[in-house]
């Protein structure tokens, strides 16, 4: 597998997530009820993306320091990246865990990079939530549709209530039927098998050319499944 196919998994999992967790000034403590905080991060991310919009046109980069400031409180990335290899994951050093993991976010930071679109708007429409028995996960099923656009779409978001930070933590996007959690799982799975974990922690490492050309929004290397369905 060649890292166009990795990158794409990444994109397709951030961009649905920056639909909902583009937000700093958002309370989680305040948000008990995991669609209610789908909801706030929503409407927030919008007023931020608008409020920053100058920067953002300035240097790109700018979204990788949001997205750092932003999706670490509401993305369970080490969760991610655990499940993500499966059984992989115990059969590797620590540092190479640690490598996975960096490598792993650092990607999906750019992805966001690459994917931001600012002709674009979107509404959002809670649909339903569900829990399990024991009140620490949820599905959160939503309808998002482009304002001006016939685009629409059924996005789903699996969270759990991470109990060190007390907040609730995205950790699976499920974009119409398709979990990005499980296709990025069977992707680096294939890879693993074929070339080995430090192929894969090579292939997701962001290059510092990839970092300057989305920086400068010259990189085409992403192609998200929603621009696909477009």
């Amino acid at each position: 597998m060649k890292i166009d196919s990795l990158v794409k998994h990444c994109a397709q999992m951030v961009v649905a997530i920056l639909w909902v967790c583009s937000s700093i000034s958002v309370n989680a403590g305040e948000h008990d009820v995991p669609s209610d905080l789908v909801a706030a991060l929503f409407v927030e991310m919008n007023t931020k993306l608008q409020d920053d919009q100058k920067l953002i046109e300035e240097n790109r980069e700018h979204l990788l320091v949001l997205g750092e400031e932003v999706l670490g409180p509401y993305v369970a990335f080490q969760k991610m990246a655990k499940q993500v290899l499966g059984k992989n994951w115990k059969k590797i050093t620590e540092d190479q865990q640690q490598r996975y993991s960096e490598a792993f976010k650092n990607r999906v930071s750019l992805a966001m990079v690459s994917q931001y679109d600012p002709t674009k708007k979107y509404s959002l429409k809670i649909t339903g939530e569900r829990k399990n028995k024991k009140g620490n996960r949820a599905v959160v099923k939503s309808i998002v549709n482009q304002i001006g656009g016939a685009s629409s779409y059924a996005i789903d978001y699996k969270l759990y209530m991470n109990k060190k930070v007390k907040n609730w933590q995205v950790y699976d996007v499920i974009v119409e039927g398709i979990s990005v959690l499980q296709s990025f799982k069977s992707a680096s799975a294939d890879e693993i098998k074929k070339n080995g974990i430090e192929k894969l922690i090579e292939q997701l490492e962001v290059k510092p050319k990839e970092k300057e050309e989305v920086a400068e929004g010259k990189n085409e290397t992403v192609v998200a499944v929603i621009k696909e369905k477009e």
